[in-house]
């Protein structure tokens, strides 16, 4: 005996929708997009306070340098400025220095009462 293959036809059954998983799909996403935003401004703001710590130790170390050039151009600025030095390329310049005969002490006029206008 042979069978036959009856051809079934679903194309017309709709599966109805089950409200209860449809509310509890929603309830899961209410729930879950708060706490996924929270970790992800969590994440955010740990990562620049990673980030704002880094650039304040090269700030640290940038301000540390510019200080340690500012006092090396200091002791170079007050060697260069210095007496001594000065005098001696004065000499080897061919400076020669000026006889006290020919230098002339200026002073400062007395300072006058403000003429005031009475008024």
């Amino acid at each position: 005996m042979y069978t036959q293959k009856k051809p079934i036809e679903n194309a017309h059954i709709v599966r109805e929708r089950d409200r209860r998983r449809f509310r509890e799909l929603l309830a899961v996403f209410a729930l879950g997009v708060p706490i996924g935003l929270f970790l992800l401004l969590f994440t955010w703001q740990n990562l620049e306070v990673i980030r704002l710590g880094r650039e304040a130790t090269h700030l640290q170390k940038v301000r540390k340098e510019i200080g340690e050039d500012n006092k090396r151009l200091q002791y170079e600025l007050d060697r260069l400025t210095a007496l001594e030095g000065v005098e001696k390329r004065a000499v080897h310049l061919g400076f020669q220095p000026t006889p006290p005969k020919s230098i002339v002490m200026v002073q400062a006029p007395p300072a006058a009462p403000s003429d005031r206008v009475a008024r």
